[in-house]
């Protein structure tokens, strides 16, 4: 095996090398070698990958055709592993026990009670399907109650603070990034698929798909439609994203980089807390509220399915309510 690799490496440096000089290497490498065994590598098989039970995919694949988000997918994909990687057993002999035996593991592990009524949650919509679909005479989850937790109220941004951070952005990308956050109300994932082209100048609307893949227009304020513009005039890239990275080759800017971007503008502010896109979102909307629009009209422009969901904003603006009072009581 030995004389095999010096053959191969005076072949891959004869054109390199004078006759002479092969000779002097030939000989450095076989002295170098001396006392060595060299053995040919073998390709060893590829590491078998992880396949989730065929119930479980049979169920995220009805997840996925109901519209689901990627996003929501991944969380229940991960979710499940983890619940079938910790069981060690048939999934469809799973009782009560188990779940609950489940969750008190991982709030062994330091999961907080959100987290532990979300992955609760998760189990229970899967077991609903297997029970609802035959493949199981019950639903464990039944007997399991759901994990009580104080939820913390989220406050939106006061009109100082939105104007701190509005004067903390510095780049045109920053200017117009925070601007369409706040004018729209869009979910990170909704503004990371927009194309520029798709921005009706006139009417200062686009159409974007949400969640489930359901479309909706929202619309943007004369100040995100400067911003915006004055950023495309900026650019010297044909990507036709509405926001693309600052570097060549110029690709669309993702869910992470937005969110890096916004975080480091709230940082940059100095208003003592942190900022993220979906403050933004929460900002919208409650201004939204306590200038006299409706749930219903502030729902259609979040894309939420439930109206219960939009209520959590209503909780944090009182000034709303003043407006609602005041516009419908009699004096």
């Amino acid at each position: 095996m030995s004389n095999e690799v010096r053959n191969q490496i005076i072949m891959e440096l004869q054109t390199e090398f004078t006759a002479d000089q092969l000779k002097i290497i030939d000989l450095a490498v076989a002295k170098a070698m001396r006392g060595y065994r060299i053995e040919k590598e073998e390709t060893l098989p590829a590491p078998t990958v992880y396949e989730l039970p065929y119930d479980i995919r049979e169920f995220i694949a009805r997840k996925k055709l109901k519209g689901c988000s990627d996003g929501t997918i991944e969380q229940y994909g991960n979710l499940l592993k983890d619940f079938v990687l910790w069981l060690k057993k048939d999934l469809r002999s799973v009782q009560d026990i188990d779940i609950l035996a489940y969750l008190d593991w991982r709030a062994k592990l330091g999961a907080g009670k959100r987290t532990l009524d979300g992955k609760r949650l998760i189990l229970s919509s899967f077991y609903t399907y297997m029970h609802d679909t035959g493949k199981m005479a019950y639903n464990p989850c039944k007997a399991v109650d759901p994990v009580k937790y104080k939820a913390k109220v989220r406050q939106p941004l006061t009109d100082m603070e939105l104007e701190q951070v509005r004067s903390a952005c510095q780049t045109l990308r920053e200017k117009a990034l925070f601007e369409t956050l706040y004018a729209t109300g869009c979910r990170v994932s909704e503004i990371v698929g927009i194309d520029y082209a798709e921005i009706d100048k006139k009417s200062r609307c686009v159409v974007i798909t949400g969640k489930g893949d359901q479309e909706r227009p929202v619309f943007l304020n004369a100040k995100a439609m400067f911003a915006i513009e004055k950023y495309l005039e900026s650019r010297n890239d044909d990507n036709p994203a509405l926001f693309v990275s600052s570097r060549a080759p110029y690709g669309r800017l993702g869910k992470e980089a937005i969110e890096r971007e916004i975080k480091a503008i709230g940082k940059r502010s100095g208003i003592g807390r942190p900022v993220f896109p979906h403050l933004m979102r929460h900002t919208f909307a409650t201004d939204m509220l306590e200038h006299g629009a409706s749930l219903n009209e502030v729902s259609d422009l979040l894309g939420h399915k439930k109206l219960d969901t939009t209520k959590i904003y209503a909780k944090t603006s009182v000034r709303s309510l003043e407006i609602a009072y005041k516009r419908h009581h009699a004096a």
